[in-house]
């Protein structure tokens, strides 16, 4: 009786994460191995998985090196072939799309330009505001947590709508919506954040408030946040001075590496949703609710503290 020798006999999981791999042994997607210039044996090798236990939809041929053989430099070429005409395909679509952002981005700085002295002006008013500030007393935690709603994706161009700031212990040190200054409407963004033109109406503008957002930030040792590079970068916009000296975290980058999805086409660990990190560690919403930034401050705040102490326990073995 001939012998089975398929490896994947006694694997009973659809979670690559599950299989206890031998030192001996490797087990790679089918790109991977094409990558480092192998291929399948045939059509029978390898099995459909998930990367891990929290993936949603998309499965990979996950492939023993048993299983693969060298391949000639003919054969990759061709097994990349398809994979080539996509990306072709998606540089395209993707300097079009720039194209057209760039058009509307135009349009809306032309738009914008009879107002560029009044908001000038406007700023000048907060800097000197800032600079009147006592800034001298110490605030109970160093370290804060920040998030940020806004009209759109573009700082400079866009708006804030919503600022949120607490600190280490999930106190609440500023939260508060923004009337925008020059945009009047914000469908797309309004269909995620579902803040709306009434909800802003009476609040204060940013050359308003900025001041106490400065206050808080002068002090922090630590900014914390999820794709806190955004959040920063309008702030900043808007007059806000980070310290220098300030150190920042950003949890959506930390978690990238640990939910373990990546990214051929990018070589890097995709970077996922803030609802996707608090499910992964089991994070109650209650009654908030997600693209609220002070409800997002706080559920970034439980995975800032869930990551940190993955990180310990590394340290630590």
């Amino acid at each position: 009786m001939e012998k089975n020798t398929n490896p994947w006999n006694d694997i009973k999981t659809t979670i690559k994460t599950n299989i206890d791999i031998p030192d001996s042994c490797m087990i790679l997607t089918e790109r991977q191995w094409a990558k480092k210039g192998y291929l399948k044996n045939d059509e029978n090798c390898g099995k459909m998985l998930w990367s891990n236990r929290n993936a949603n939809g998309k499965k990979y041929l996950y492939l023993w090196n048993s299983e693969v053989r060298k391949a000639t430099d003919e054969e990759i070429k061709d097994y990349f072939a398809p994979e080539r005409q996509r990306k072709a395909g998606y540089r395209i679509k993707a300097r079009e799309k720039k194209q057209k952002e760039q058009e509307q981005l135009e349009l809306r700085m032309l738009s914008m330009e009879n107002q560029i002295k009044v908001l000038q002006e406007q700023l000048d008013r907060a800097t000197r505001m800032i600079c009147q500030y006592n800034v001298s007393y110490e605030m109970h935690n160093t370290a804060i947590v920040i998030d940020t709603e806004t009209t759109g994706l573009i700082a400079g161009c866009d708006e804030l709508l919503q600022v949120s700031i607490i600190n280490e212990d999930g106190e609440t040190l500023l939260n508060s919506y923004i009337k925008p200054l020059f945009h009047d409407t914000w469908e797309k963004a309004e269909r995620v954040n579902g803040i709306s033109q009434s909800m802003v109406k009476n609040a204060p503008t940013i050359i308003e408030i900025c001041a106490d957002i400065q206050k808080i930030i002068s002090q922090a040792k630590v900014i914390i946040g999820y794709n806190t590079d955004f959040d920063l970068g309008f702030l900043e916009n808007a007059g806000i001075i980070i310290p220098d000296n300030a150190e920042i975290i950003d949890v959506m980058k930390d978690f990238a590496e640990i939910y373990g999805e990546y990214s051929d086409f990018y070589d890097a660990y995709k970077w996922q949703k803030l609802s996707t990190c608090a499910n992964y560690f089991d994070y109650d919403w209650g009654n908030d609710k997600a693209h609220d930034s002070l409800s997002d401050c706080k559920a970034t705040l439980y995975c800032y503290k869930k990551i940190r102490d993955i990180k310990e326990n590394i340290n630590g073995l």
